[in-house]
């Protein structure tokens, strides 16, 4: 066997041993994909019967939601560890995705004969393979992406990842020789604590390395593994990574979260360093000057053919957004002591948004009421032109659009060209397509796929009993009161507990008890996007 063959069969051994949990990225999704670059004036296929392609899917839960989504449209997946594989053939089997297809193969085998697929995606793998591998990548994203397609790689880049170099040699180093993954991970550790403690105090390095450090310490063991001490992880800068991807025939469209791409996002500060450095650089070269200022680690590009190029527009274009369907998770914060005309709004990531515009307020109100269903830009701005009757609708747009911006550069924004295929409440609750079936593959020890949302999110489901119970039920078939007696019948005769650890079994008179529980559920099932109405 050769040296790169030898390699090749490490990785494959690496991810048989210690399997990734295959959880969905909303960024990757190829909704979003389209939705981005439409930003940027370059169309994209249709999802309904668009061809999906994954490299390195794992156990394919990235390429699942859609699947499920998405019933006449087709995906693949390439993977290298069979045991993965064998794992997402069955949560697809369990799901009904007969639309999803995953192979156990080198990307390496990959020839235009494989087929053509209007999205490509290479998630967390390009950094993590030989030379040959990622040419192999490029090379497919040439061959075998559709005329307008989108292709999306991920990759660790430079200067943010040079103290993690230092910190992977130091973990490798002490591992060395391990006999298991659990004793490379445990070494790894006794590294981590050296660097986190033992470092002397005039090391130039001591604070970006304890920094890093002390990061890792809330990561799983198996990122430890995947991340730090596989044997291959080569970063790169970004004007790197586009010049490979322009000698392979490609051109660099922009960052998959394209607020990530602007000196503006990191403020002032930033966007005006920036400002004189970067004035008569190319779209890539202030990209990379970015890089340097905010010490970026990680890249997540979109790539198109390279005939496409010209296309594309130095800035993205907003007035994209009034074609658009938006929806955010947000919660208005009541009591928050605040000014008059003052409100602030708490997004699903913990930021708080704060905002006098009634304009804005009217957005945000609409967005948090919907969720998780989207609302078109049109209907926002019909419900904002109450609160500015004399505005013309030029106006109302301009005005809008300002505060659509400001969103998605909170990271609070969720936009397509799709409405979300939500329903309002209804009477009778049911799970999103594919949920019922996958639960109890997404629920039992040792799972390899998660459950997800229709915005391409992994969801973790109430881990109770009780509220496990209830959520097979829900079908569509059963009405609230219905499911409020299933809870009350499950309470009494003892076979599911409350997950307040009281024992209702005999009880009577429970029905304020199981209205209470049931509003809760379906509220938390509602937010995390698991029920469709």
């Amino acid at each position: 066997m050769s040296a790169p063959d030898r390699l090749t069969q490490a990785i494959s051994d690496a991810y048989d041993e210690t399997p990734y949990l295959s959880l969905p990225f909303s960024y990757t999704a190829p909704g979003s994909l389209r939705a981005v670059a439409h930003l940027y004036g370059i169309s994209a296929p249709e999802l309904n019967r668009s061809r999906v392609l994954e490299l390195g899917c794992a156990a394919g839960g990235n390429l699942l939601p859609f699947a499920i989504a998405y019933p006449d449209a087709r995906a693949v997946g390439v993977d290298l560890s069979p045991q993965q594989i064998e794992a997402g053939q069955r949560a697809a089997e369990a799901a009904g995705a007969r639309n999803l297809d995953l192979h156990a193969m080198s990307l390496t085998d990959i020839t235009p004969e494989f087929g053509t697929f209007d999205y490509i995606i290479c998630h967390g793998v390009f950094s993590w393979v030989p030379p040959e591998v990622c040419d192999a990548i490029l090379r497919i994203c040439r061959e075998n992406l559709a005329p307008e397609g989108i292709a999306y790689i991920s990759y660790n880049t430079y200067p943010g990842w040079k103290a993690s170099d230092v910190l992977r040699d130091a973990m490798m180093l002490n591992s060395f020789g391990a006999q298991s993954p659990q004793e490379k991970v445990a070494r790894a550790k006794d590294m981590l604590n050296l660097i986190e403690n033992g470092l002397w105090e005039n090391n130039p390095l001591q604070s970006a390395l304890r920094h890093s450090a002390q990061q890792l310490r809330g990561q799983s063991d198996h990122y430890l593994l995947h991340e730090y001490l596989e044997a291959v992880n080569t970063p790169c800068y970004f004007l790197e990574f586009a010049a490979a991807a322009q000698q392979a025939g490609l051109a660099y469209l922009t960052d998959a979260e394209p607020q990530l791409s602007f000196p503006s996002t990191y403020g002032s500060r930033v966007a005006l360093g920036l400002n004189g450095l970067a004035v008569n650089a190319g779209r890539e070269m202030r990209e990379q000057y970015l890089d340097f200022a905010i010490g970026r680690s990680f890249r997540k590009s979109l790539l198109i053919h390279a005939e496409r190029a010209g296309a594309i527009l130095e800035q993205p274009e907003g007035s994209a957004f009034t074609g658009m369907h938006l929806a955010a998770d947000l919660r208005l914060q009541a009591g928050a002591a605040a000014p008059a005309q003052q409100r602030q709004y708490l997004t699903a990531r913990g930021a708080t948004l704060t905002s006098h515009d009634p304009i804005a307020h009217t957005l945000m109100d609409l967005l948090g009421q919907s969720w998780p269903q989207s609302v078109s830009f049109e209907a926002i701005r019909e419900a904002a032109s109450k609160h500015a009757p004399a505005a013309t609708q030029d106006e109302m747009t301009a005005a809008l659009l300002a505060h659509v911006i400001a969103l998605v550069q909170s990271n609070a924004l969720y936009y397509r060209l799709e409405p979300a295929q939500y329903q309002a409440p209804q009477s009778k609750p049911a799970l999103i397509a594919g949920a019922l079936d996958l639960l109890p593959e997404a629920t039992r020890q040792n799972t390899q796929v998660s459950l997800h949302n229709l915005w391409h999110q992994g969801v973790t489901p109430p881990a109770d009993p009780l509220s496990r119970h209830i959520m097979t039920l829900m079908d569509g078939s059963r009405s609230a009161t219905e499911l409020r007696s299933a809870v009350r019948d499950a309470l009494t005769t003892g076979k599911h507990p409350h997950p307040n650890g009281q024992s209702y079994k005999g009880a009577r008179n429970l029905e304020p008890v199981a209205q209470e529980f049931l509003n809760s559920l379906l509220a938390e099932l509602r937010r995390s996007g698991l029920l469709l109405n």
